[in-house]
């Protein structure tokens, strides 16, 4: 991780004395960051401009964990092991977003190495995010049970994340009554803030947290899709029990948050980075709303809101996990068509509901990638004066639905041979 932001940051300089032509910025399927001016020579998902290396170092690996790996003096002597090496690895997968690849990774140290903390660290991190709080707990536990001095500046975070569980669990839990239907609203210019009041209980800076994120969405969201809304925009935030009671019957599939004129949405006790990149998921609904005066073509809505949390935790885009899971359903045959979720995506089951969003960022990537910001505000405009999907994307990318899906599954399978069992 040093030695990458060592690198990242000797691309800054050299960026500040290049000529004035775009720079590109991405990182590869290694973790390799990459620097260029040529844009016949980057990939889809490589940034325009020279920020974008600092967007992808801003927050560390996703925003999600403690920013080192393990201490530096527990280094030396682990460095030429295997679970090291192995480790390693799981955290450059965790700083492009393979959180799957990780946890398998994290998981197998385990079996070769029992003994080791540095895997229950991140792997209890992985699952708090996820809401497995039991196991949050247990991986916790035996980090605090296995490591020694050169781990002592991580116990009392490790300590310090056990109490927080307890707050985590107890807004989980669906038979807690807490504060009943107890609510607290918060001024802003921007905003009509709403949120539990079992939510502040917890953490005392609650809602200069919420307006912190809510601020930050704003402008990212902005800038990305060149408009903000008109109105203030209201939120309400939820602990999850309270959240699954109030909207479960809404979909068929699981959700943490929606947008129907408010933003809703589930949060944490104690607020981090997995409510910021939720808040901006759902901010993005609310402009392509505001700016369309609909949610169609849903993928194009569900696709850039995507794009727009994963901005917020420093990914680009889709990983190549994620491309090679959507390059098996073409294959497969079992590709969803941009058409088939352009109305909404009700009726699909979880796994669909996955590779439907899959889909539709890799869809918006596309997009993003052959489009300037102006050009995104225009085709929101020309969907909110009632044109056709078909219409606004054909004025301006020159294709209409069919061809852009086309064009999305040809980018999905560029980075993939063919396999033989492909199907027609």
């Amino acid at each position: 991780m040093r030695r990458r932001l060592q690198l990242a940051l000797a691309f800054l300089a050299a960026a500040a004395v290049a000529a004035q032509a775009d720079v590109f910025t991405w990182v590869d399927a290694e973790g390799v960051t990459h620097l260029a001016d040529d844009a016949a020579v980057v990939p889809p998902d490589a940034r325009v401009g020279r920020d974008g290396l600092t967007d992808l170092w801003r927050e560390g690996p996703q925003g999600r964990l403690p920013a080192a790996a393990a201490p530096p003096a527990a280094r030396p002597g682990l460095e030429a092991s295997r679970s090291r090496r192995i480790v390693e690895g799981a955290v450059a997968d965790l700083e492009r977003g393979e959180t799957a690849r990780a946890a398998t990774a994290l998981e197998s140290v385990l079996r070769i190495d029992p003994k080791l903390p540095d895997p229950h660290w991140y792997l209890a991190g992985l699952d708090r995010e996820r809401g497995r709080y039991a196991s949050a707990e247990s991986h916790l536990r035996a980090f605090l049970g296995l490591a020694g001095e050169a781990y002592e500046p991580w116990r009392g975070a490790a300590e310090a994340r056990l109490r927080g569980l307890v707050d985590e669990q107890r807004l989980a839990d669906p038979t807690s009554s807490g504060d009943g239907d107890a609510w607290l609203g918060v001024p802003h210019p921007h905003f009509r803030i709403r949120y539990h009041a079992d939510l502040g209980r917890a953490e005392p800076a609650y809602a200069r947290t919420i307006v912190r994120y809510l601020e930050e969405a704003r402008e990212a969201v902005g800038e990305r899709l060149g408009a903000v809304p008109a109105e203030p925009m209201g939120v309400v935030l939820y602990g999850k029990a309270a959240y699954l009671r109030a909207h479960r019957h809404r979909f068929s599939f699981q959700t943490v948050g929606f947008y129907d004129g408010r933003i809703h949405v589930v949060s944490a006790a104690h607020p981090a980075g997995e409510l910021r990149a939720l808040l901006f998921h759902e901010y993005t609904h609310a402009v392509f709303r505001e700016q369309t005066g609909g949610d169609q073509p849903y993928w194009l809505n569900e696709g850039l809101a995507e794009l727009c949390e994963r901005a917020s935790r420093g990914q680009a885009g889709l990983t190549r996990s994620e491309r090679s899971s959507l390059s098996q359903r073409i294959d497969a045959g079992t590709w969803i068509p941009l058409r088939r979720i352009a109305p909404s995506f009700s009726g699909l089951g979880d796994e669909d509901a996955r590779s439907a969003y899959l889909v539709a960022a890799a869809a918006a990537r596309w997009i993003e990638a052959n489009t300037r910001p102006a050009d995104r505000a225009r085709l929101l405009r020309l969907l909110g004066e009632g044109r056709s999907a078909d219409d606004a994307l054909s004025v301006v990318l020159g294709r209409p639905t069919e061809r852009v899906d086309g064009e999305v599954r040809r980018w999905v399978r560029a980075a993939f041979p063919p396999t033989a069992n492909a199907a027609p």
